[in-house]
This record gives structure tokens, sequence and C-alpha cells, in this order.
């Protein structure tokens, strides 16, 4: 028995097809109306800083530089959106918990 089963090769070919096409920076947000209206499916990455957010986005777009990563935790302070190919978008979100950012900053972030 292999250690993929036919539903899982699929699953992943079908992933794989997703990304096919290169990814593009579309436009990235602070404020709601700064959100872009893209009309496609999101799939958003949230986690706490520093863990590879904008790196996993790289690795699966196959796209070194298309997410800007940094050693510094708290570097993305926007939500970042990227076209694949009109299929979907993908958002990379700040990270939650430590930041290095300016008290008018995380006042704005705030409210």
């Amino acid at each position: 028995m292999s250690s993929i089963e036919p539903d899982d090769a699929l699953n992943m070919e079908q992933g794989r097809k997703l990304f096919l096409r290169p990814c593009q920076f579309v436009a990235g947000a602070m404020t709601e109306p700064q959100l872009p209206q893209m009309n496609l499916p999101e799939i958003a990455f949230a986690g706490r800083s520093n863990v590879g957010k904008s790196s996993l986005i790289n690795a699966i777009t196959n796209q070194k530089s298309l997410a800007r990563t940094s050693q510094t935790p708290g570097r993305t302070r926007q939500l970042n959106f990227f076209d694949c190919g009109e299929r979907i978008c993908l958002v990379d979100l700040p990270g939650y918990g430590y930041a290095k950012a300016s008290k008018t900053d995380i006042k704005a972030w705030t409210g």
C-alpha cells in the first residue's frame, strides 16, 4: 500500500494546479477602505509573529520573494493580498504577539 491514497493524490494534484500560474502582489491594506475588491476565494495566513507565514506563501507559490520576509518580528504591518492566477487570493496577515512598532502605529491598530 502506498503512503498516499488515491483520493489524497487527487487532492494534492488539484492543490498543485492552483499555483501553476504566477501569483502577484495586488495591494496592502491597513484600513477597511483600503481592502481590495478581489471577488475571489481568499486563503488567509494567520499566526504569531515571525513563525513563517510569508515564507510559507513564497514556498507554496514557488516564488522566492513574492511575500517580503524578515528575521525581525512584526515586519508585516498590513494585510497583503496576492492574486494567484485569478483563481484564489492569498492574504498575508500581520503576526499577533510581539511587534516592533511605534506608539502611534499601535494606537492606530487598536482604535
